[in-house]
């Protein structure tokens, strides 16, 4: 279906929502969906800036210094003006063995984190 020409362009006006998989888009509905679409990315942005915010503080902690057993400690970042904190803590068990732990907040949720390693 064709309306107009080249040149002389019309607008089709005065079209219903669509409401089947086959009916035609209007601009209102085109608009509602791409906004929404557009929300569900920004709070997937704030929640990805939160979560890099705290898993930095979590990197911040300062680990157990040679010759000492336990290290608790306490790290902040940010990242895009997005704030977290972390608190975690460092054990060497034996001189081979050290484990590691730590929680990071921030608006986006709590992340936490252990590891440990054997060094040789």
């Amino acid at each position: 279906m064709s309306f107009g020409s080249e040149g002389n362009e019309r607008y089709l006006t005065n079209v219903k929502d669509g409401v089947r998989d086959t009916d035609a888009v209007n601009k209102g509905q085109l608009d509602r969906a791409i906004g929404g679409l557009q929300n569900q990315v920004d709070d997937l942005s704030r929640n990805a800036y939160a979560g890099i915010a705290a898993a930095t503080a979590l990197t911040m902690i300062p680990g157990v210094d040679p010759g000492k057993n336990l290290s608790l400690g306490i790290g902040s970042a940010s990242y895009k003006g997005y704030q977290a904190v972390a608190i975690g803590g460092e054990a060497r068990i034996t001189q081979n063995i050290k484990m590691k732990a730590g929680v990071g907040l921030s608006s986006g949720g709590t992340t936490v984190g252990a590891g440990a390693s054997y060094q040789w």
